[in-house]
């Protein structure tokens, strides 16, 4: 009940942003460019890694959503295993994980995927995302903001075998090791500490979930506590 009424606060503040952005269930909205994007159809799955993808179609136009992991929290997008893409009507794709020409920016892409609940008796997930990404040119870019998922349909959740779950695996300790790099990157007092050190906690779950944990993870876990400075 808790995460459905964190899910209902933040999507009252995403629908006081703008008239145009209705609110249906199930469903999958934002902005691009500052145009309404409404998805026709909408579907998601854990793949064989253990990635969350979620899918939204209109039209001819597509967003993409992956998460290094189904574990509720917030995942950050910008040359992260996480990322988000947006394939346009004439399949171009602008990804996060694409790098910026430097003459336009000289930090990477951006962005955050927010899982808020991952139902797994109803199988749905819902959350919210915005994110800015780049063509394989650097030079050009989209802005994805205000988006939510609510109740996206989760289609299929993939079994791991023993190779699949070694990569997994892998892929789930570099993520930690990323953001573990982001963490010590911001200041322990500043105002971005708190989201950096919550997306560490995602990513050691994670890694706890796919690899499995001595108590060496779970320690480390734990005494990051709230994430609170």
């Amino acid at each position: 009940m808790k995460k459905i009424s964190l899910l209902f606060l933040l999507l009252t503040t995403i629908l006081s942003c703008g008239d145009d952005l209705e609110f249906n269930t199930p469903s999958f909205q934002s902005y691009k460019n500052e145009i309404v994007w409404n998805a026709e159809d909408f579907r998601a799955n854990v793949d064989a890694f253990g990635f969350l993808n979620i899918t939204g179609t209109s039209g001819e136009e597509t967003i993409t959503l992956s998460t290094a992991g189904s574990s509720v929290g917030m995942y950050n997008l910008g040359n992260v295993a996480s990322k988000a893409v947006f394939r346009d009507e004439f399949d171009t794709a602008y990804s996060t994980n694409s790098v910026p020409d430097p003459t336009i920016q000289l930090y990477p892409s951006e962005g955050k995927i927010v899982i808020e609940e991952f139902n797994i008796v109803e199988k749905t997930v819902s959350g919210t995302f915005y994110f800015h990404a780049f063509d394989s040119t650097g030079l050009n870019s989209v802005v994805i903001n205000r988006g939510y998922f609510y109740n996206v349909p989760i289609i299929s959740i993939a079994t791991l075998n023993d190779g699949q779950q070694s990569v997994a695996c892998q892929l789930a300790h570099a993520t930690t090791e990323t953001t573990l790099t982001n963490l010590n990157a911001v200041d322990p007092n500043g105002p971005q500490y708190p989201q950096f050190c919550s997306s560490y906690k995602i990513a050691l779950q994670n890694e706890i979930n796919l690899c499995g944990d001595d108590g060496t993870l779970q320690n480390i876990v734990d005494n990051l506590g709230d994430c609170l400075n």
